[in-house]
């Protein structure tokens, strides 16, 4: 069972190159592979579900910031070493946040939120609930321009 979760087809096709890869550092040839599927489905189910671990924890690895929009409210994260940073804005009268992001609104309608919270658990694990939970991966952009408005 993946720890993650298992990539789909789509996403298989796309890292083809490194999936050739993992299965010549696993020892595993071609023809190898092309029998394993063909007589123990199980045997080459469980090596999909370790590659699939190896790219998301590699990408999870590497991912620093995510964020979710809702209707009123946009919340960015900074996965950092030890602990997640968030910060959100608001709106105080419950209206869509995209005029603010647009940049149409006045600020004086929008409550930021600020927030600090160690692990419970992995940090990549943390990060994948939260991508499951509706987050994107992002640059962080927005999470660099709501920190320095909140500063000012």
């Amino acid at each position: 069972m993946a720890k993650y979760r298992l990539l789909s087809s789509e996403e298989l096709r796309l890292f083809e190159k490194e999936f050739i890869d993992y299965l010549v550092v696993n020892g595993i040839t071609a023809d190898d592979w092309v029998k394993m599927k063909e007589t123990d489905q199980l045997k080459a189910d469980k090596v999909i579900d370790l590659f699939s671990d190896v790219i998301l924890e590699d990408v999870l690895r590497k991912s620093l910031f995510v964020k979710k929009i809702n209707y009123d409210s946009v919340f960015c994260f900074h996965f950092q070493s030890e602990e997640v940073v968030m910060i959100g804005l608001q709106t105080k009268n419950k209206q869509s946040i995209d005029s603010y992001l647009e940049g149409h609104t006045d600020s004086q309608n929008l409550e930021i939120i600020k927030a600090t919270k160690k692990y419970t658990q992995q940090r990549e694990i943390e990060l994948f609930k939260m991508i499951e939970s509706g987050a994107e991966i992002s640059e962080g952009d927005l999470y660099k321009r709501f920190m320095l408005l909140s500063v000012n």
